[in-house]
């Protein structure tokens, strides 16, 4: 992830960097970190450059620079940036729902609560992504949140969306090493689903929203469940 920290007060930005690093060090990441001492900075930057994250004061020493009226033009403008809000005042945390802030954090910050944050910020980026995929030859990038499950095939593997079926050359497991383990489980040698498309499951079968039964190896029932119990979880947290 590419990750921004816009604060005029060194030492927050100082402080929150070394937590950052951290957590890349604990999980064994390389997110980039980059630092704006005003909201302007940060936008002009993002005419250019992509960035994944952003963590946001709310007021500056320029009164002009409020970070709230700057959080709604950059999720206005770039939908995929995830805004965290991070101030001393709880009581503007409603003004933050009104920019589609992600996440609120209080000053002084705290490693369990900002780990937390950065951890689902990561998921819900996995989630966003797209994955480039063929139909009748043409490529088309489709959500990986709207893959319901991948099934083998002699020579390759079947993609499901609610609404089509693509064609991969590259196996199962190339997949499954390929996509997020927090969103898609191996429960089968021959399936491997979506958890959030999960509607109910008993009996060594998944029955997915769209209503496609999976089976699940009496081996991995036990995984599963966790691997289940483990995404809804984030998913209520979201």
């Amino acid at each position: 992830m590419r990750i921004a920290i816009c604060d005029d007060q060194e030492y927050v930005s100082e402080e929150l960097s070394m937590r950052i690093k951290k957590f890349n060090e604990e999980h064994c990441l390389e997110n980039d970190i980059l630092y704006f001492s005003t909201p302007s900075k940060l936008y002009f930057y993002m005419e250019q450059e992509n960035v994944d994250v952003i963590f946001m004061d709310l007021e500056f020493c320029d009164a002009k620079e409020d970070g709230i009226v700057w959080a709604k033009q950059i999720t206005n403008r770039y939908s995929g940036t995830l805004i965290i809000i991070l101030t001393a005042y709880p009581k503007r945390y409603k003004e933050g729902y009104v920019a589609r802030a992600f996440r609120f954090m209080t000053k002084p910050i705290e490693d369990e609560e900002l780990f937390e944050n950065l951890q689902a910020c990561m998921e819900e980026l996995q989630l966003t992504k797209t994955i480039s995929l063929y139909r009748r030859g043409v490529p088309q990038n489709v959500r990986m949140q709207d893959v319901g499950y991948l099934s083998a095939q002699s020579g390759g593997t079947e993609i499901w969306t609610r609404t089509d079926m693509y064609y991969s050359e590259e196996s199962l497991l190339q997949w499954e090493q390929k996509l997020p383990a927090i969103l898609f489980f191996r429960c089968h040698k021959k399936y491997l689903v979506n958890l959030t498309h999960v509607a109910n499951y008993e009996n060594h079968m998944i029955t997915l929203i769209h209503g496609e039964r999976i089976p699940v190896s009496r081996r991995k029932w036990k995984a599963f469940q966790i691997a289940y119990m483990r995404c809804d979880t984030h998913a209520l947290s979201l």
